[in-house]
Protein backbone atom coordinates (compact mmCIF):
# COMPACT_ATOMS: atom_id res chain seq x y z
CA UNK A 1 0.00 0.00 0.00
CA UNK A 2 2.63 2.40 0.70
CA UNK A 3 4.54 2.09 -2.75
CA UNK A 4 0.94 2.31 -4.47
CA UNK A 5 0.38 5.65 -2.51
CA UNK A 6 3.67 6.87 -3.48
CA UNK A 7 3.50 6.04 -6.77
CA UNK A 8 0.02 7.63 -6.84
CA UNK A 9 1.40 11.03 -5.55
CA UNK A 10 4.25 10.52 -8.36
CA UNK A 11 1.60 10.42 -11.48
CA UNK A 12 -1.88 11.19 -12.26
CA UNK A 13 -2.02 7.71 -14.21
CA UNK A 14 1.43 6.24 -16.12
CA UNK A 15 4.63 6.36 -15.16
CA UNK A 16 8.00 5.37 -16.68
CA UNK A 17 9.05 2.55 -15.11
CA UNK A 18 12.99 2.70 -15.21
CA UNK A 19 16.57 2.27 -12.78
CA UNK A 20 16.38 6.31 -12.54
CA UNK A 21 11.97 5.88 -10.70
CA UNK A 22 13.70 2.66 -8.84
CA UNK A 23 16.57 4.76 -7.12
CA UNK A 24 14.06 7.54 -6.90
CA UNK A 25 11.58 4.83 -4.54
CA UNK A 26 14.76 3.61 -2.56
CA UNK A 27 16.01 7.40 -1.80
CA UNK A 28 12.54 9.12 -0.88
CA UNK A 29 11.27 5.22 0.91
CA UNK A 30 14.29 4.53 2.45
CA UNK A 31 14.31 1.02 1.09
CA UNK A 32 17.37 -0.34 1.04
CA UNK A 33 16.92 -3.61 -1.61
CA UNK A 34 15.79 -3.27 -4.88
CA UNK A 35 14.29 -6.62 -4.48
CA UNK A 36 11.95 -5.33 -1.94
CA UNK A 37 10.80 -3.01 -4.34
CA UNK A 38 9.98 -5.56 -7.47
CA UNK A 39 8.67 -7.36 -4.85
CA UNK A 40 6.25 -4.87 -3.93
CA UNK A 41 5.50 -3.97 -7.36
CA UNK A 42 4.90 -7.75 -7.96
CA UNK A 43 1.98 -7.96 -5.58
CA UNK A 44 0.72 -4.70 -6.70
CA UNK A 45 0.68 -6.19 -10.42
CA UNK A 46 -0.86 -9.47 -9.56
CA UNK A 47 -3.52 -7.52 -7.79
CA UNK A 48 -4.03 -5.44 -10.38
CA UNK A 49 -3.72 -2.17 -8.58
CA UNK A 50 -0.54 -1.18 -11.22
CA UNK A 51 -0.97 -2.44 -14.49
CA UNK A 52 2.40 -3.18 -16.22
CA UNK A 53 3.37 -2.05 -19.99
CA UNK A 54 6.72 -3.98 -20.56
CA UNK A 55 6.82 -2.49 -24.04
CA UNK A 56 6.61 0.68 -23.29
CA UNK A 57 8.35 1.00 -20.08
CA UNK A 58 5.89 2.32 -18.45
CA UNK A 59 3.20 1.34 -15.45
CA UNK A 60 -0.32 2.51 -14.77
CA UNK A 61 -1.08 3.20 -11.51
CA UNK A 62 -5.09 2.47 -11.40
CA UNK A 63 -7.49 5.21 -9.72
CA UNK A 64 -8.83 4.99 -6.33
CA UNK A 65 -12.10 4.56 -7.45
CA UNK A 66 -11.20 1.57 -9.72
CA UNK A 67 -9.90 0.02 -6.50
CA UNK A 68 -12.77 0.90 -4.72
CA UNK A 69 -14.38 -0.96 -7.30
CA UNK A 70 -12.46 -3.75 -7.06
CA UNK A 71 -12.16 -3.84 -3.40
CA UNK A 72 -16.22 -3.52 -3.13
CA UNK A 73 -15.63 -0.69 -0.70
CA UNK A 74 -18.63 -0.17 1.68
CA UNK A 75 -17.43 3.26 3.03
CA UNK A 76 -16.16 6.61 1.24
CA UNK A 77 -14.55 7.92 4.24
CA UNK A 78 -10.21 8.36 3.86
CA UNK A 79 -8.09 9.64 6.06
CA UNK A 80 -6.03 12.73 4.85
CA UNK A 81 -2.11 11.54 3.97
CA UNK A 82 0.55 13.48 2.89
CA UNK A 83 3.88 12.18 1.70
CA UNK A 84 5.98 13.27 5.03
CA UNK A 85 4.14 10.36 6.90
CA UNK A 86 6.29 7.75 4.37
CA UNK A 87 8.72 6.98 6.74
CA UNK A 88 5.88 6.40 9.54
CA UNK A 89 3.59 4.80 7.53
CA UNK A 90 2.53 1.45 10.17
CA UNK A 91 1.68 4.03 12.58
CA UNK A 92 -0.49 6.09 10.40
CA UNK A 93 -2.57 3.00 9.00
CA UNK A 94 -3.15 1.88 13.00
CA UNK A 95 -4.24 5.15 13.75
CA UNK A 96 -6.49 5.74 10.94
CA UNK A 97 -8.06 2.51 11.18
CA UNK A 98 -8.54 3.90 15.35
CA UNK A 99 -9.71 6.89 14.05
CA UNK A 100 -12.41 5.62 11.78
CA UNK A 101 -13.81 3.22 14.60
CA UNK A 102 -13.90 6.13 17.29
CA UNK A 103 -16.15 8.13 14.81
CA UNK A 104 -18.02 5.49 14.22
CA UNK A 105 -18.56 4.56 17.57
CA UNK A 106 -18.85 7.98 18.77
CA UNK A 107 -21.43 8.53 16.32
CA UNK A 108 -23.52 5.35 17.20
CA UNK A 109 -23.40 6.50 20.38
CA UNK A 110 -24.85 9.92 19.56
CA UNK A 111 -27.98 8.49 17.62
CA UNK A 112 -28.52 6.11 20.41
CA UNK A 113 -29.13 8.83 22.79
CA UNK A 114 -30.79 10.80 20.52
CA UNK A 115 -33.52 8.33 20.25
CA UNK A 116 -33.54 8.16 23.79
CA UNK A 117 -34.12 11.96 23.77
CA UNK A 118 -30.53 12.75 25.70
CA UNK A 119 -27.92 14.81 24.49
CA UNK A 120 -24.49 13.46 24.47
CA UNK A 121 -20.90 15.65 25.01
CA UNK A 122 -18.38 16.24 22.71
CA UNK A 123 -15.31 15.61 24.02
CA UNK A 124 -11.68 15.46 22.64
CA UNK A 125 -11.07 12.44 24.84
CA UNK A 126 -13.51 9.37 23.59
CA UNK A 127 -13.90 5.80 25.49
CA UNK A 128 -12.67 3.43 22.63
CA UNK A 129 -11.65 -0.08 24.55
CA UNK A 130 -9.04 -2.42 23.28
CA UNK A 131 -11.84 -5.00 23.23
CA UNK A 132 -13.75 -3.19 21.12
CA UNK A 133 -11.37 -2.68 18.35
CA UNK A 134 -10.06 -6.24 18.74
CA UNK A 135 -14.07 -7.48 18.09
CA UNK A 136 -14.38 -5.23 14.83
CA UNK A 137 -11.53 -6.56 13.52
CA UNK A 138 -11.63 -9.97 14.65
CA UNK A 139 -7.48 -9.23 15.62
CA UNK A 140 -6.18 -10.27 19.41
CA UNK A 141 -6.25 -8.09 22.11
CA UNK A 142 -2.52 -7.63 22.44
CA UNK A 143 -2.26 -7.02 19.17
CA UNK A 144 -4.49 -3.94 19.14
CA UNK A 145 -2.59 -2.76 22.21
CA UNK A 146 0.84 -2.73 20.52
CA UNK A 147 -0.67 -0.96 17.16
CA UNK A 148 -2.63 1.94 19.25
CA UNK A 149 0.61 2.01 21.59
CA UNK A 150 2.98 2.60 18.18
CA UNK A 151 0.08 4.91 16.65
CA UNK A 152 0.44 7.00 20.39
CA UNK A 153 4.57 6.66 20.30
CA UNK A 154 4.14 8.53 16.91
CA UNK A 155 2.21 11.18 17.58
CA UNK A 156 -0.94 10.76 15.78
CA UNK A 157 -2.53 9.72 18.72
CA UNK A 158 -2.78 10.68 22.37
CA UNK A 159 -4.66 8.42 25.40
CA UNK A 160 -5.67 9.31 28.65
CA UNK A 161 -5.88 6.38 31.45
CA UNK A 162 -9.09 6.55 33.34
CA UNK A 163 -10.05 5.51 36.56
CA UNK A 164 -12.74 5.29 39.22
CA UNK A 165 -12.20 5.18 42.63
CA UNK A 166 -13.03 1.89 44.48
CA UNK A 167 -14.21 2.52 48.60
CA UNK A 168 -11.49 -0.80 48.82
CA UNK A 169 -8.81 -0.64 51.81
CA UNK A 170 -5.91 -0.98 49.72
CA UNK A 171 -4.77 -4.43 52.18
CA UNK A 172 -7.77 -6.40 51.02
CA UNK A 173 -6.61 -5.63 47.15
CA UNK A 174 -4.72 -8.93 46.95
CA UNK A 175 -7.53 -10.90 48.27
CA UNK A 176 -10.41 -9.95 45.87
CA UNK A 177 -7.01 -10.21 43.15
CA UNK A 178 -7.50 -13.84 43.95
CA UNK A 179 -11.15 -14.82 45.08
CA UNK A 180 -12.39 -12.29 43.03
CA UNK A 181 -13.52 -12.41 39.26
CA UNK A 182 -11.64 -11.85 36.04
CA UNK A 183 -12.45 -8.01 36.82
CA UNK A 184 -10.58 -8.10 39.66
CA UNK A 185 -7.77 -7.40 37.66
CA UNK A 186 -8.67 -4.12 37.05
CA UNK A 187 -7.99 -2.95 40.31
CA UNK A 188 -5.12 -1.03 40.44
CA UNK A 189 -3.68 1.70 42.99
CA UNK A 190 -3.62 4.79 41.80
CA UNK A 191 -2.63 7.61 43.81
CA UNK A 192 -2.53 5.73 46.53
CA UNK A 193 -6.16 4.61 46.46
CA UNK A 194 -7.37 1.75 44.92
CA UNK A 195 -9.20 2.55 41.19
CA UNK A 196 -10.82 0.48 38.63
CA UNK A 197 -9.12 1.20 35.95
CA UNK A 198 -11.39 1.92 32.91
CA UNK A 199 -10.84 1.50 29.24
CA UNK A 200 -8.44 4.41 27.33
CA UNK A 201 -9.97 7.47 26.50
CA UNK A 202 -8.15 8.59 23.01
CA UNK A 203 -8.50 11.95 21.01
CA UNK A 204 -7.00 11.55 17.42
CA UNK A 205 -4.95 14.04 15.18
CA UNK A 206 -5.81 12.07 11.76
CA UNK A 207 -8.61 13.87 9.67
CA UNK A 208 -10.94 11.79 7.76
CA UNK A 209 -12.76 13.10 4.62
CA UNK A 210 -15.35 11.72 2.23
CA UNK A 211 -14.25 11.22 -1.42
CA UNK A 212 -17.77 12.62 -3.22
CA UNK A 213 -16.97 10.99 -6.52
CA UNK A 214 -16.56 7.61 -4.69
CA UNK A 215 -19.79 8.15 -2.19
CA UNK A 216 -21.87 8.77 -5.41
CA UNK A 217 -20.45 5.56 -6.97
CA UNK A 218 -20.99 3.39 -3.28
CA UNK A 219 -24.58 4.88 -3.28
CA UNK A 220 -25.61 3.64 -6.60
CA UNK A 221 -24.58 0.23 -5.43
CA UNK A 222 -25.61 0.07 -2.56
CA UNK A 223 -27.28 2.16 0.40
CA UNK A 224 -24.55 4.19 1.89
CA UNK A 225 -24.67 4.33 5.84
CA UNK A 226 -22.12 7.29 5.54
CA UNK A 227 -19.29 7.40 8.46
Amino acid sequence: MRLYLYLKSQCSGHLPWNQETIQKIKRELSIKETRTIHNNLKWLVKNSWVIMNSKRGVIRVVSYLALSQKMQFHSATGALFNTDQFHNFRPFIYAAVVTYYLKYKHRIAKQSERKKGRSITNCSFQDMPAQYLANVLMMGKSTIVRYRQKAWDAGFIKMKHRYKPLFLPIEELPFCRIYGDEEAWQLVIHNNQVKVQLSNAITTYIRLRTKPGLKKHIQSREKLDPL
